[in-house]
């Protein structure tokens, strides 16, 4: 049975943890809720190298066609000492 079977059409990850989520637009705060984070923290948007930060009510358009990837603020500050040693 594939994801489109079951009605979960769209892939993201979240600190490493993937997600299905049926619809095209989700906002962070849903996003960090169904990621069992939480909901009031900082969330990026990781997307060919850089991390562009998203609002709070800032509307994320998935597509079925890529995964996303996210991160919050506590893999963000673990990656910090790493990138300043390269």
């Amino acid at each position: 049975m594939a994801f489109w079977d079951i009605g979960l059409r769209n892939i993201v990850d979240v600190d490493g943890q993937l997600l299905a989520i049926d619809a095209d637009v989700i906002d962070p705060t849903a996003l960090l809720a169904k990621a069992n984070r939480p909901v009031d923290c900082q969330l990026w948007l990781v997307r060919a190298g850089e991390r562009l930060p998203l609002q709070a009510r800032q509307l994320v358009r998935l597509s079925q066609d890529e995964v996303l990837f996210f991160e919050t603020e506590q893999v963000r500050r673990q990656w910090i000492p790493e990138r300043l040693a390269a």
